[in-house]
C-alpha cells in the first residue's frame, strides 16, 4: 500500500489560534483525505511548539508555571481542529518525554559528528523583557517591546555547521524542482542561497530555562529549530515507513527554516530530505490589508463556523485561496458563496432529488441497465493530477463542476415532465450525485457525510466506485444548506482600541512633543502625541488611552507615529481619553455600526465628529463603550475631541 506523510507546521501557543492556523489546517487536511480515498496509507501529523522564552515569560505573567501554560493551550488547540473538523493522526508536543529523548538524541548525534561546537552569541539584549534583539528588530535603537534602550551583551551557546552544507542543499534544490513549492518561493530561496553564505546557527542558550537540557551540557537549552523542527520524526517514532515525508504544510514566513535550515539539519543527521516543503500564503481581510488585532480586522474562525458550519469555511478557504499566493476573507463574500453554491448548486440538487425520487418512485431506484449519461467519475483524473501538483483550488472548481452539469443535466431532461425515462434521468443523477460525493469529501466532510447517510451509500475508495451499484431507498430530509442572510450595518469610520503608555519621553526641541511605546495586547507601537504641556511623563505612564489603530503611520520630527491618542479640549484645558477598566487591545465599539478596517488619512479622520454629552463620548447620537465600560471623560459638553 502507498503511504503519504504530511504534516503542517507546528503551532507557537503562547496566544489563541486564528484564521491563518485554520486555513493551513485545512489545507492539510483535504490533501490527507483525498489520499485516503484513494485508498493510501496516510499519516497526518499536527501539534505544538511549547519552549521557549516567550512561552516562559507568557506564562509567568499568568502566574503559571510554563508547563502549567502550555497544557491549557493544547486543549485549546485540540478543542479548535475538532471544531474545523481536522482528521489529524497525532498530535505532537514538544514538551513530551517522547519528543525530547528524541530531540537529545538527534543532537547528541549532529555533535558527534564535529557539526555543533561552543561559542558566543552576541546581540543586542534588554534586561527588562530579557530578550536579544538584532538591529533590525530595533526600534530607534531601543527594544521594540518596552522602548528602553537595550545593551549589547554576549552568552556561551552551541552553534551548528550549516554552511557546510550549503553547496549540497543548493545542488537538491536545483535537481528537484517540487523540493520547494510554489516555485516563486524555490526561486527566491535559490537567489538567497546564491548571494548569501550561510552562518553558522545557533541551537543553544543559557538565559532561560524552559526548553530541552542539552545531552552534552545541561547548562544549556536546545534553541527553537533543533526542538521544533525535529517534531516531524519525533512524531512517527523515526525511523519510520512513513519517512520520508511527502509534503511540509507551511506558512511562507518559515519557508527558510524550512527549506534551508530544516534540511542542513537532516543531511547532518543522515537522513533523507522531505519530498516537497509547500508554503502557502497569507490571509488579509476582504480589502487586501494584513489581518492584526490591533487593526480589529481579525477574523475568529470559531466564530465564523458557529454561525456557517465547518463545512462553509473550508468550502470557502479552498474555493477562493489562491495555491501558495496570499488571498482576501470577506464573511459576504463567504455568505454568497453559501447560498449560490452550496445552497443552490449542491443543497437545492440532493433536496430536487429527494423529492423526485419519493414522488414518482416512493424513493427506491435501482439500476435497470441504464447507461451512465454524465460520467462523474471521469473528472476524478483531473482532480487527482491538480492535488498532486498541491492545486486544491482547481481541483475543487473540476469537481464542482459535476455537481452543474448535474444540475443542467436534469434541467434539460425534465423529468417532472416527461415520463418516458424519467426513471432513468433521476437515477442517472443520484448516482452522480453519490460518485463525486466521494470526492467533495475531503473538502467537506460532514456535508458529504450527510448526503451519504441521506441516500444511504457507504464511502468507497475511488478506485471501487462504479455506476449502477446503488440501490436507492430514500426519503426527504430537511434542505442542507439553509438560506442565510446577511445584514449589514454602517461603518463607524474609525477602529478605536485601548492601549497602556509604556513609556514617554521629550522629543528634543520639541515642546510639546512626547514619543512613547504603547501595549495594544498583541503588539507594542510607538506613538508621537502632543501632550507635554498638559501630562508629565510619569503621569502618562501607566494611562489606558484610546489610540486611533487605523490612522496611516506618519514621521514627526524624525520619529515614526503608527497611531493616534485621542484627548478632549476646552478651554485651553485638554484631557486624555482613558478606559480605565478594559485590558489593553480591548475594541471601542459604537451600537450598530462595524469599525472601519482599513487605514484612513488623517484629513479623513478630521472630518470624524465625536461628541461629548455629560461627560460621555458619542458618535451620531450612539455611545462609544468597550465590552468593560463607557468611554467617559471629565469635560464640559461641547468639547472637542482630536
Amino acid at each position: 500500500m502507498k503511504k503519504f506523510y504530511i504534516t503542517t507546521a507546528i503551532d507557537y501557543p503562547n496566544s489563541d489560534p486564528h484564521m491563518g492556523h485554520a486555513y493551513e489546517r485545512i489545507t492539510a487536511d483535504v490533501f490527507a483525505r483525498w489520499h485516503r480515498i484513494k485508498g493510501e496509507d496516510v499519516f497526518f501529523s499536527y501539534g505544538l511548539d511549547e519552549h521557549g522564552q516567550k512561552i516562559e515569560a507568557v506564562a509567568k505573567s499568568k502566574g503559571l508555571t510554563p508547563q502549567k501554560f502550555v497544557d491549557m493551550q493544547a486543549e485549546v488547540f485540540k478543542k479548535f481542529i475538532r471544531v474545523l473538523d481536522i482528521s489529524n493522526d497525532a498530535f505532537i508536543r514538544t514538551s513530551s518525554e517522547k519528543h525530547i529523548d528524541f530531540c537529545r538524541k538527534m543532537f547528541q548525534k549532529v555533535f558527534d559528528r564535529g557539526d555543533i561546537y561552543k561559542g558566543e552569541y552576541k546581540g543586542n539584549y534588554c534586561i527588562y523583557e530579557e530578550t536579544f534583539y538584532t538591529e533590525l528588530q530595533l526600534v530607534n535603537g531601543n527594544c521594540p517591546e518596552c522602548g528602553r534602550p537595550t545593551k549589547v551583551v554576549s552568552e556561551e551557546a552551541y552553534f551548528f555547521k550549516m554552511g557546510k552544507y550549503q553547496e549540497k542543499l543548493v545542488r537538491h534544490i536545483e535537481e528537484n524542482p517540487s523540493f520547494i513549492l510554489p516555485e516563486t518561493r524555490r526561486n527566491e530561496i535559490l537567489a538567497r542561497l546564491a548571494k548569501e553564505k550561510l552562518r553558522d546557527l545557533c541551537v543553544s542558550r543559557s538565559s532561560f530555562s524552559w526548553g530541552i537540557p542539552l545531552p552534552n551540557d545541561e547548562k544549556h537549552v536546545i534553541y527553537v529549530w533543533f526542538d521544533a523542527l525535529l517534531n516531524y520524526l519525533s512524531v512517527i517514532d523515526y525511523p519510520s515507513k512513513y519517512w520520508p515525508a511527502d509534503v511540509h504544510v507551511i506558512g511562507k514566513d518559515i519557508i527558510w527554516f524550512h527549506s534551508v535550515i530544516w534540511p542542513a539539519m537532516l543531511l547532518s543527521m543522515g537522513v533523507k530530505l522531505p519530498k516537497t516543503v509547500f508554503a502557502h500564503g497569507f490571509i488579509n481581510d476582504a480589502k487586501g490589508e494584513a489581518m492584526s488585532k490591533s487593526l480589529g480586522n481579525v477574523v475568529n474562525p470559531v466564530e465564523i463556523v458557529e454561525l456557517y458550519g465547518s463545512d462553509a469555511l473550508r468550502y470557502y478557504l479552498m474555493r477562493v485561496m489562491p495555491s501558495g499566493e496570499d488571498g482576501n476573507f470577506s464573511e459576504k463574500e463567504l455568505v454568497e458563496r453559501y447560498n449560490k453554491e452550496l445552497g443552490n448548486d449542491l443543497g437545492n440538487l440532493l433536496k430536487r432529488l429527494q423529492v423526485l425520487a419519493v414522488k414518482y418512485f416512493g424513493g427506491k431506484l435501482s439500476c435497470n441497465n441504464f447507461k451512465d449519461e454524465i460520467n462523474a467519475k471521469d473528472v476524478f483524473k483531473t482532480a487527482d493530477l491538480l492535488m498532486s501538483e498541491l492545486q486544491y483550488g482547481r481541483a475543487l472548481e473540476f469537481v464542482w463542476g459535476v455537481l452543474k452539469k448535474i444540475n443542467a443535466y436534469l434541467n434539460e431532461k425534465e423529468p417532472w415532465k416527461n415520463e418516458g425515462g424519467r426513471e432513468k434521468v433521476i437515477y442517472n443523477a443520484l448516482e452522480n450525485l453519490r460518485i463525486i460525493t466521494h470526492f467533495l469529501f475531503p473538502f467537506m466532510p460532514e456535508s458529504a457525510g450527510k448526503i451519504a447517510e441521506q441516500l444511504g451509500f457507504k464511502f468507497e475508495n475511488s478506485s471501487e466506485l462504479v455506476f449502477g451499484a446503488q440501490k436507492y431507498s430514500i426519503c426527504e430530509h430537511d434542505v442542507l444548506f439553509p438560506r442565510i442572510e446577511l445584514e449589514e450595518s454602517p461603518e463607524f469610520p474609525l477602529n478605536l482600541r485601548v492601549a497602556r503608555v509604556l513609556s514617554a519621553k521629550r522629543i528634543p526641541d520639541a515642546d510639546k512633543l512626547y514619543v512613547g511605546m504603547i501595549d495594544l495586547g498583541v503588539e507594542k507601537r510607538q506613538i508621537v502625541f502632543g501632550l507635554a504641556q498638559h501630562y508629565t511623563e510619569e503621569q502618562m505612564v501607566g494611562k489606558h488611552i484610546i489610540l486611533v489603530s487605523n490612522l496611516k503611520k506618519a514621521k514627526i520630527r524624525g520619529f515614526e507615529s503608527n497611531g493616534m491618542l485621542l484627548a478632549a479640549g476646552h478651554g485651553g484645558r485638554v484631557v486624555v481619553l482613558e478606559a480605565f477598566k478594559t485590558f489593553p487591545g480591548g475594541e471601542v465599539r459604537v451600537e450598530g455600526y462595524k469599525n472601519n478596517r482599513s487605514e484612513i488619512s488623517y484629513d479623513e479622520f478630521s472630518k470624524v465628529a465625536l461628541e461629548v454629552k455629560n461627560k460621555r463620548i458619542f458618535y451620531n447620537g450612539k455611545l462609544l463603550k468597550t465590552d468593560k465600560e463607557d468611554l467617559s471623560v471629565d469635560v464640559p459638553d461641547g468639547a472637542q475631541i482630536k
